[in-house]
């Protein structure tokens, strides 16, 4: 029973020289709802009317490949065992997910399927603040400014704002007009800035290029908001797979 736990690491058997598309995260966000749709059906009917209306926020991980190969468009997977974590804010969303990936007892991506070994629930960490994390999925942040959207990057002086707006205004709807924005500080680790060049990287969903930021990072101030950060995923689009983080200390 997941109880209130908020994630799930999904550990996966594979065959080694299995090769999957690149772009993947599309794919899987579209499995998640199918999978807990077919779930429903059987199991709880009356929820398929209020999942559709209002499907959780959610987000996950990268494929946790152990040895892998980058093809033209491919990962080749060179183990013969992965694993995918899977987070939200509504524990039920988790609960329930894990249920219907254990009636399934397997992953698929496109066309290939993956048995799956077991689920494993994550203990949240101790928050504090400021608190060090890494990025196990790239954020996206972008901005509005006239008819153009601007991809927000590591080096932009608005990156704290722009943060702060996603997850309190946009995400933390019950947060809105109660805290302000600067109740929570996101600043990359400047180390890490100094050292590598490239922190920025595009993706692919749905004919959509998205620049994304995957860089090690602080978050300091309201800790339910840190905690909120943890469990939601962070930024923009995290149902496709961004803004997912974790404890790096």
């Amino acid at each position: 029973m997941v109880g209130d736990k908020m994630r799930i690491k999904i550990n996966l058997i594979s065959k080694v020289g299995v090769s999957i598309p690149f772009d993947y995260n599309y794919n899987i966000y579209l499995y998640f709802r199918k999978v807990l749709f077919d779930y429903f059906k059987i199991n709880k009917p009356k929820f398929i009317i209020r999942y559709k209306n209002n499907f959780p926020d959610f987000t996950f991980s990268q494929l946790m490949i152990p040895k892998r190969e980058i093809e033209p468009g491919f990962i080749k997977i060179k183990s013969d065992y992965f694993s995918i974590f899977v987070s939200s804010i509504d524990n039920k969303f988790i609960e329930y997910l894990t249920k219907a990936l254990y009636t399934r007892k397997e992953f698929q991506i496109f066309d290939k399927s993956f048995k799956i070994r077991k689920i494993d629930i994550i203990e949240e960490p101790e928050f504090t603040s400021p608190m060090k994390f890494k990025m196990i999925s790239p954020l996206f942040l972008a901005k509005k400014e006239g008819k153009k959207v601007r991809f927000i990057r590591p080096e932009d002086s608005d990156l704290n704002e722009c943060f702060g707006i996603e997850l309190i205004k946009n995400k933390k709807k019950h947060f809105t007009g109660k805290i302000d924005q600067n109740a929570i500080k996101f600043s990359i680790d400047q180390n890490y800035m100094e050292k590598n060049k490239r922190m920025s990287r595009f993706f692919t969903i749905r004919n959509v290029n998205y620049k994304t930021i995957l860089a090690p990072f602080f978050l300091e101030g309201d800790i339910e908001l840190i905690k909120f950060a943890y469990e939601s995923g962070i930024g923009s689009k995290t149902h496709y797979g961004f803004g997912m983080i974790e404890s790096s200390r």
